[in-house]
């Protein structure tokens, strides 16, 4: 036998008046019912005692069919007719006399009366009344049932477990919320029970479905704890253990199923043989399905947390106090583990993971702590609390080389550092998410995350603006913003007049300029770059140091439109007087063997958005010309070079034999 004892989780923040009140309740009600019963008897018992002793001793007599058939509605027939069979293979003869039967027959019509009176007012008990009859569905029963128990150890059983789970799902989730989820979780595994067993005429009592909802929450919650269990099979001698509750939970839940579709099959529509199994499964599986709503709705962190925590006026971390305590007299591996204990059993306390961070930060293991830090500032982002990225981003950005910051995150914290006068960890934040920037990334964090660099690194600013220009999905109306901010990396509320100078539609080049062509043919494009053939020698490009993709159609004398691809290793936008460019052309290589489509036009158009997107570069004269859809159509390569990189109308390009 294996029976929970506890569990690492021992405090919480107030004192969990729920549970302890429906504890409470439970008993109240089992002790009143227990003396009502004490003093009323069980005279349904000792009738029908009386009742089957003379039908034994006297076999030969009839049992009314229509005192029979009320008989049938407790008792189940074939257990009846085996009865009558078997006490008339043992009894005796009938009397001759007609008048003794006749007198006999009397006396068990009268002791079957009484009996089936006494049951009658048997089916008034608490039980019936108050327990939820699945034949007899009553809605108030749907709650009166769940403080109902049948025997001691009934109620001790439901309310111990009560007692491990209760208080925390409580603590984390507020009064309100847990009192309504409890009944609601009795509620709901007594309507799946009635529903397995429509017809089923025994009373359903007990908390066993609610406190079955209450475990498969904790389970979400605190599915990392490990829980303590004692253990006793004989002969052997007890012993204890721990699990964590991801594995022995749904064990138990499996062992409750397993007994459930057994009783199933081996007594059909008997409820269980007297023990709810299909309750028990249904309260656990509404359970889960709760927690795992507050966890993704952050119900928790967005409206629970600050409305306890205010209410909070005493708080204690004896396991952060024993591990500082542990830190001061040198023992800095015993803090380390106190904290990670206290961090691992409690996740959102606050004061245990800046302990965990300083302390990992001094023995010089700042990465152990830093995604818990991480994760605290992220959940005091989300409630709008700034003042954990005020006090220990700087810490977290110096401390943990491996931190990883995406565009959404490092967007508001850019935003708190800049307006906290902390410009150089701002300007650190910044240079992290320019490392982690996705092609893929949300489009929206990205430009807010430009705009916020506009204020600290203008540099930054314009790399940001151009990742963003260089998507397909940028609403137009952000364009002129944007183009503002990669050209000089004034945000546009600071220079009004640098609005004026963007285009809804298209990034517009700085003239004049003079270009540095190199002519390319294309032999492969892999995640590592493109594979280019110059003068007849093969080398690779690096695409990430491409600053733009130019493109357009131009018209030829006398001979088919080609397509012009240039690679721009330096910004159009730039200050540079020279653009290098590396040139391919349509008519010198066929697109089908760079990428997919069965068509040269097809395949030219993915062979371009590949480009565009593993690169990163901006896409003129905009991302729909700059991926075909359709080509930009320019009269001549003279118009072109003017028009979309900015060339100088006297200026004329200039060889450069190398792609750098």
């Amino acid at each position: 036998m294996i029976i929970p004892y506890g569990h690492e989780h021992s405090t919480v923040r107030r004192l969990p008046w729920v549970s302890f009140g429906l504890m409470g309740l439970c008993a109240a009600v089992f002790l009143v019912i227990s003396l009502a019963a004490d003093t009323g008897g069980t005279q349904a018992d000792r009738d029908f005692t009386e009742l089957f002793q003379f039908l034994s001793s006297h076999p030969y007599l009839e049992v009314d069919p229509e005192l029979e058939r009320e008989l049938f509605r407790y008792i189940p027939e074939e257990e009846f007719r085996a009865f009558l069979e078997a006490s008339r293979a043992l009894g005796g003869d009938p009397p001759s006399h007609p008048r003794q039967i006749r007198h006999e027959q009397a006396e068990l019509d009268r002791i079957a009366g009484r009996a089936l009176r006494s049951l009658e007012e048997a089916r008034d008990s608490p039980f019936r009344r108050f327990g939820l009859v699945p034949a007899e569905l009553k809605p108030l029963a749907l709650i009166s049932y769940q403080f109902l128990h049948g025997g001691l150890l009934h109620l001790l059983g439901n309310m111990f477990f009560l007692f491990l789970a209760g208080p925390f799902i409580e603590d984390v989730w507020g009064r309100p919320l847990f009192a309504g989820f409890y009944l609601a979780a009795g509620a709901v595994s007594a309507l799946m029970f009635a529903a397995r067993y429509p017809t089923l005429d025994e009373p359903l009592i007990g908390a066993s479905g609610a406190v079955a909802g209450v475990m498969g929450a904790f389970l979400v919650r605190y599915w990392k704890t490990r829980i303590r269990f004692l253990y006793f099979f004989f002969p052997f001698r007890p012993g204890t253990f721990t699990a964590p509750a991801w594995v022995m939970l749904p064990l138990g839940c499996g062992r409750e199923l397993l007994f459930a579709q057994s009783w199933d099959v081996a007594a059909p529509g008997t409820g269980g043989g007297g023990v709810a199994h299909w309750a028990h499964v249904w309260g656990f599986a509404f359970g889960l399905a709760v927690a795992a709503a507050v966890s993704y709705w952050r119900i928790e962190e967005r409206f629970i947390h600050r409305a306890i925590e205010a209410k909070i006026t005493v708080h204690s971390n004896p396991a952060v106090e024993y591990a500082l305590e542990a830190r001061a007299k040198g023992e800095i591996e015993r803090s380390l583990q106190l904290l990670s204990t206290a961090v691992r059993e409690d996740p959102d306390n606050v004061d245990a993971v800046l302990a965990l961070w300083n302390a990992s930060v001094d023995s010089g293991r700042a990465e152990q702590a830093g995604p818990h830090l991480l994760r605290i500032i992220q959940a005091a982002l989300r409630t709008d609390d700034e003042s954990l990225v005020s006090a220990h981003w700087g810490e977290l950005v110096v401390g943990w080389p491996g931190l990883q910051v995406d565009p959404a995150l490092a967007s508001r914290v850019v935003e708190i550092l800049a307006r906290d006068g902390q410009r150089e960890t701002a300007a650190a934040t910044l240079a992290l998410a320019r490392r982690t920037v996705r092609p893929d990334a949300r489009i929206g964090p990205l430009v807010r995350l430009a705009r916020a660099a506009s204020a600290v690194d203008a540099g930054a600013a314009a790399s940001l603006a151009r990742a963003a220009l260089a998507r397909p999905d940028l609403p137009v109306e952000l364009r002129s913003e944007l183009a503002a901010i990669a050209a000089d990396g004034i945000a546009p509320e600071d220079d009004a007049d640098s609005r004026k100078a963007g285009d809804a539609a298209r990034l517009i080049p700085q003239p004049p300029h003079l270009l540095q062509v190199i002519a390319a043919v294309p032999q492969a494009l892999d995640d590592e770059g493109l594979v280019i053939a110059v003068d007849g020698a093969t080398r690779r490009l690096g695409l990430r140091r491409v600053e733009a993709i130019a493109v357009g159609g131009v018209a030829r004398a006398d001979k088919r439109p080609m397509v012009v691809v240039d690679l721009l290793l330096d910004a159009p936008w730039s200050d540079r007087r020279e653009l290098r460019v590396v040139r391919l052309t349509s008519t010198d290589f066929d697109p089908r063997a760079l990428a997919p489509g069965a068509q040269p036009e097809e395949a030219f158009r993915a062979f371009l958005s590949r480009l565009i997107e593993q690169s990163g570069a901006a896409p003129l004269p905009d991302p729909d010309g700059a991926r075909g859809l359709p080509f930009r159509a320019y009269a001549s390569l003279e118009e072109y070079e003017r028009n979309v990189l900015g060339l100088s109308p006297e200026g004329s390009p200039a060889e450069d034999p190398s792609p750098g």
